[in-house]
């Protein structure tokens, strides 16, 4: 959960920074009041100690003055002595100069400063002037070890720096405690949901407690989910009025097509009920012998299947089933429907010419109802398109070409199924909505405007298209193509 630690993180580091500098401060304050307490406290002892100086180098003599100061600086913590002005040592004299504070100590001002000794050591030397002779100043030189002062800031440092790490540390995990339980907790909740909801599980789930944002957030979402789920069930219920809505114009368009075929058919069907009747009225006034009567029985029999076929397959393409995928040769099924469209198309003098099929894979999973309907309608499209007569080419292959809207580059093997007529063609303006609903050229009582529309609806279900190439006066072609699929062994 990086937001959480991204968070925790950046409050920790900011305690911990805020911490630390309260600490640096503290300690830098800490250190210059030590320092501040040594200055004070070496000017009082050499102040404490200059008059008693003065007072004996004046009655006694300087011998006795060195002698007393030698004695005050072993009963005392600091060492002390004696030193002129003019004899000062060279690195004294630098360190005062580069201080700025020669001036004061020659105007009898107390002076207090950092200086090296010989051996490196830093130390602290205050100067208290004292007037013990009129042609010659001198002063008495407190001189400091800061090796105390050094360890108190190692100690002072060491405090701070576990004092401070402690109380990072105890925030840290309050901080942790906080932000998990009001934070992460309820935020990987909100989450989790979420998911939920993108995975299609719309229904509520728990509420956060409390009265914070992501209480609110969650009540938010719970509402939301509440109401995706009547939206669901809205969705559901128009998807099925529409699907029945579908397949109630599909049916439609199939009984308006049926209703063409009919007046055609039912010419078809004239010749053999012609010869049915003259032999059955042969049978009834003539006197025949049991071998011509059983040659008319023959031709009955043989007459009444060809009309029983015809009769076939108006109800099969009437009839609504169920839809349902299968193996289907297609190859078959179109030569099915040249047979049933053949009245309609000797009637305009259109003849079907279909190329050799041994080449070609026909076998394809599908819904044979639908293929049936999308081809009787285009084929029917092609004999109306010529008045006048002329062929259709009807044709099968399996190219190989890129999936249907896929831009990975994969390939996939298709079942074209072509067919091109030598009729009026399409124009331009009008190529462009043949596909639309209820648009049609043809006159009235000769279409819905439905057929291609329906029919380009079936083939992209079967995760194909329809290609269609036309110009006026020179013909159409159109191209279904369906892509091959694994046939699956029937049950």
């Amino acid at each position: 959960m990086k937001l959480f630690y991204q968070l925790f993180v950046s409050i920790f580091l900011g305690v911990l920074l805020l911490i630390g500098a309260d600490s640096y401060l503290r300690f830098r304050a800490a250190i210059a009041q030590y320092e501040t307490d040594m200055i004070t406290s070496a000017i009082q002892d050499g102040k404490s100690i200059s008059g008693m100086i003065s007072h004996v180098w004046r009655e006694s003599g300087e011998e006795k003055a060195i002698e007393l100061i030698h004695d005050a600086s072993e009963a005392g913590g600091i060492d002390i002595r004696w030193v002129w002005f003019d004899s000062l040592a060279e690195d004294a004299l630098a360190n005062l100069k580069k201080e700025a504070q020669l001036e004061n100590l020659l105007a009898d001002n107390i002076v207090s400063v950092k200086m090296r000794n010989k051996n490196g050591a830093t130390h602290r030397y205050t100067y208290v002037p004292v007037d013990v002779s009129p042609g010659r100043k001198g002063a008495l030189e407190l001189n400091q070890t800061l090796f105390f002062l050094q360890h108190y800031s190692r100690n002072l440092l060491l405090h701070a720096l576990i004092m401070a790490g402690l109380f990072a540390l105890i925030s840290g995990i309050i901080l942790y405690i906080i932000i998990n339980r009001n934070i992460r907790m309820p935020l990987g909740k909100l989450m989790a949901q979420a998911r939920r909801i993108g995975n299609g599980e719309i229904t509520a789930y728990e509420q956060i407690v409390g009265e914070g944002e992501f209480a609110k957030m969650s009540t938010v979402m719970n509402d939301m989910c509440s109401r995706l789920l009547i939206a669901k069930e809205k969705i559901g219920f128009e998807h099925d009025a529409r699907l029945r809505t579908l397949d109630q114009l599909r049916h439609t368009e199939r009984l308006s097509t049926f209703g063409l075929l009919a007046a055609e058919i039912a010419h078809e069907l004239g010749t053999p009920l012609n010869v049915v009747d003259g032999r059955a009225k042969m049978i009834i006034r003539e006197e025949l012998n049991p071998q011509e009567i059983k040659e008319c029985a023959t031709i009955i029999k043989s007459q009444s299947e060809r009309m029983a076929v015809i009769i076939r397959q108006l109800l099969e393409f009437t009839r609504c089933p169920k839809q349902k995928a299968s193996n289907t040769n297609v190859g078959l099924l179109v030569k099915q429907i040249i047979q049933l469209l053949h009245p309609m198309g000797n009637k305009q003098a259109v003849s079907f010419e279909l190329d050799s099929l041994e080449k070609s894979e026909c076998t394809l999973y599908c819904d044979a109802t639908q293929i049936q309907q999308v081809l009787i309608n285009l084929l029917m499209n092609s004999v109306q398109a010529m008045p006048s007569g002329g062929k259709i080419y009807i044709s099968l292959t399996n190219p190989i070409l890129p999936l249907f809207e896929n831009e990975d580059g994969r390939e996939q093997k298709y079942l074209k199924i072509r067919i091109r007529d030598e009729g009026e063609g399409i124009s331009k303006d009008d190529l462009a909505h043949i596909f639309t609903p209820f648009f049609t050229t043809k006159g009235l009582g000769t279409g819905t405007g439905l057929g291609l529309s329906i029919a380009h609806g079936m083939v992209e279900e079967h995760g194909g298209w329809i290609d269609v190439k036309s110009e006026a006066d020179n013909g159409s072609c159109f191209s279904v193509y369906l892509p091959m699929q694994e046939t699956i062994d029937e049950i």
